[in-house]
């Protein structure tokens, strides 16, 4: 049914409980499954944004080696969070995207900022994973 999933997660706990969800879903369907990673654009020196997505690539490969996410299947990007995930899922074309999400009240809220943009936006499916 999906072919292909792409995984929106951040670099920590949260983002490795989506993960573990997501790989599962993957296996279920015998999907490819492509991990990304968006850090949030700032206006801030391109230099000091540079450092940021260095920081980045060693925390995001960490986690990802534990499920044995090939280099080809991951993305880290700097950007608007869920304009970038939904333009990854659209290049790629992607028939799901999952994505965790843990906040208690309001539409925003209950969502989250990325996720409620991605489930606006998305051009295909949306998987929420509570965490």
């Amino acid at each position: 049914m999906y072919k292909t999933i792409l995984c929106a997660i951040e670099s920590s706990d949260e983002g490795k409980h989506v993960l573990s969800k997501a790989i599962k879903i993957a296996e279920k369907f015998d999907s490819r499954l492509i991990v990304i990673n968006v850090l949030p654009y700032t206006f801030l020196p391109k230099d000091y944004q540079k450092v940021l997505k260095d920081e980045a690539i060693p925390k995001l490969e960490k986690l990802t080696s534990e499920f044995s996410i090939l280099k080809k299947n991951k993305i880290l990007k700097v950007g608007k969070p869920y304009d970038v995930i939904c333009t990854e899922a659209m290049k790629k074309q992607v028939d799901l995207i999952i994505i965790g999400t843990h906040s208690k009240t309001g539409l925003s809220a209950l969502l989250g900022s990325t996720a409620s943009g991605v489930a606006n936006y998305a051009p295909c499916d949306v998987h929420f994973i509570k965490v």
